[in-house]
């Protein structure tokens, strides 16, 4: 026989193995340990039970570490398959001890439903939240975006959250919004474009012109006009764009990576924008309603100065001062990483003043 062929065989024999092997692996059920041959703790033997409440467990089991060291064994690894399991074929929450205390807080969801992931490399029905956005129409209406479980909805302030992208194949939601007149008129970023809804999720389309969908964009900030539900912006990293017919579509304002968009709170033709150029980040105002944008940088962050880079800006506005933007800037500066300062404008963004923290960015501990 020549060798190649021989080669050949051998291959076709191990992958006829292989995928042998995998069937059988998938086939298995993992059995539950008997909870009667051991003295365990209450949590092991809620878990075990033929129905167990799943908020009772969770429970008794955070309960039970906060007075003992959590050792690994069967029973703790068993409980994490459990939860992964349950996180993936259930809208179950965890239902955590409440306190006296103001400042407890309890885990609502949403959970991660990619029930085709064999595993987690982080905590089990983590969803890995991006984003959050209320509907100013009905405030009981939120929906979320998530990093690997696609976006999410709930109808009652967060108290159960259902999956709406479940039939769009998209796991990264990074950004979300809801059209102010209705909360059932939605947009979000995934798969390289931005989709639309007219029902809260149940169908979706993808919008934008031909030129605008032939670019992958990873979608930073998607913002409605505060005063028009036709004006649309998008900040993603192939730049600025801008529609006024619902995102039919879309006329570029500038190229570039934008991060973020907010609106100046009583004035909608004032905007801001967030860019990255390079280590950088660079702000820019609009007056005219997001048509031309100035770049202010008196006091804005700048790594060149120090020897780092600063590659992420949010920023926040109130209308308790609607002149005043606050900036949260992370990156490395000065032997350090991580913050590299929070920067206060009080005219709109023409000037910024290092705020926190210590007495210049970014200070090593």
């Amino acid at each position: 026989m020549r060798p190649f062929l021989l080669l050949k065989i051998m291959k076709q024999i191990l992958f006829l193995l292989f995928i042998t092997f995998q069937f059988s692996v998938v086939a298995q059920v993992e059995m539950k340990y008997n909870a009667n041959t051991e003295n365990l703790p209450t949590w092991v033997q809620l878990m075990y039970a033929d129905n167990p409440d799943e908020g009772a467990v969770i429970n008794a089991y955070t309960n039970y570490y906060k007075k003992n060291e959590l050792v690994k064994n069967k029973h703790t690894q068993y409980y994490k398959r459990w939860l992964r399991g349950i996180s993936r074929f259930s809208n179950a929450k965890p239902i955590l001890k409440t306190s006296k205390s103001s400042n407890q807080w309890e885990c609502v969801g949403p959970w991660d439903f990619d029930k085709d992931a064999a595993s987690r490399s982080y905590a089990p029905g983590a969803a890995h939240v991006y984003t959050i956005e209320q509907a100013a129409s009905n405030p009981n209406v939120l929906y979320a975006g998530s990093a690997t479980a696609g976006a999410w909805k709930t109808i009652d302030k967060g108290d159960n959250w259902n999956l709406i992208t479940q039939d769009l194949f998209l796991n990264g939601v990074y950004a979300i919004e809801i059209d102010f007149t209705n909360p059932e008129i939605i947009y979000i970023s995934g798969n390289g474009g931005i989709y639309k809804s007219y029902d809260g999720g149940v169908n979706w389309t993808v919008i934008g012109n031909a030129t605008f969908t032939a670019l992958s964009h990873s979608t930073k900030d998607i913002k409605l006009s505060t005063t028009n539900n036709q004006i649309l912006f998008i900040a993603s990293d192939e730049g600025l764009f801008k529609s006024i017919d619902g995102g039919n579509n879309f006329t570029l304002i500038m190229n570039g990576n934008f991060l973020e968009i907010e609106f100046h709170p009583s004035n909608p033709n004032t905007m801001y924008f967030v860019k990255q150029a390079g280590d950088s980040t660079l702000f820019y105002r609009s007056d005219d309603g997001g048509n031309t944008l100035t770049n202010f940088t008196n006091g804005w962050p700048n790594p060149n100065s120090v020897g780092g880079q600063q590659k992420r800006t949010e920023i926040a506005v109130s209308p308790a001062s609607p002149d005043k933007i606050v900036a949260l800037a992370t990156g490395s500066a000065n032997g350090g990483s991580g913050l590299y300062g929070i920067y206060i404008s009080d005219d709109k963004g023409e000037n910024w003043t290092f705020q926190c923290c210590g007495p210049q960015p970014r200070l090593p501990c």
